[in-house]
Formats: C-alpha cells, structure tokens, sequence
C-alpha cells in the first residue's frame, strides 16, 4: 500500500539550495511541483512523460520538452556542484549525471525517507 509523502515545498527548496540550484531557475519550480504531484501519487514517477510531465507543463503553460529540459539543467547543476551529496542521497555510486527522471526519482525518495526528526 502506498503512503503519502511528508514533506512540503519548504524542505524541497532547502533541499534543492543543498545541491547548488538558484531557486530563482524555474527548473526549481518544475522540480518542486513534480515532487508535490509524486507525494501524491508515486505512480507518477513510472509515467514521467506520460503523467508528470504534461501536468507540470499545463500548471506553467510550457511544453513537456521545456518542463523536462529545465529540470535535466537543475540535474547537471547539482551534479556539478555537489556529486558527493547527490550520490549520497542516491543511496550508491552514481557513475554519470542522472536523467531527469531519475534525478527526480532520487529526490523523492530521499525525501520520503528523510528521518521525520531531521524535518523543518
């Protein structure tokens, strides 16, 4: 059985800001409503570009490309700013920069499994 998520935007922008990324960059905001919709239906991350993609790209009248392009830069900005902690979050090695989707798979997981103590 699923559960929902426990996080908010706050610790996801708290997160994001820990990898490198300028908040200002609307790829934060992209990454920030996937990770929203991903807490309420994981699902979502086995249909990125079927389901998450085009909602976020609705939500911010883009294209699915543009939502996908921004949040693949917020991937190489923190991957060039802090592997150590995108591979710890990662929970193993990573041998090359994660894919949108697995950036976001990353984040979310780490997310959901951040000690509730450690939240806020």
């Amino acid at each position: 059985m699923l559960q929902k998520a426990i996080f908010d935007s706050t610790e996801i922008y708290k997160l994001l800001t820990q990898l490198g990324a300028d908040l200002h960059y609307i790829g934060s905001r992209y990454t920030e409503y996937a990770l929203l919709l991903m807490g309420e239906d994981e699902q979502c991350i086995h249909s990125v570009t079927k389901c998450l993609y085009p909602e976020i790209a609705r939500r911010y009248q883009t294209s699915c490309h543009a939502v996908e392009r921004n949040i693949r830069t917020l991937s190489q900005v923190a991957w060039k700013s802090e592997p150590g902690l995108l591979q710890k979050m990662a929970g193993h090695s990573l041998e090359k920069r994660p894919t949108s989707s697995q950036f976001l798979a990353i984040l979310f997981s780490y997310l959901t499994n951040m000690d509730p103590s450690s939240r806020g």
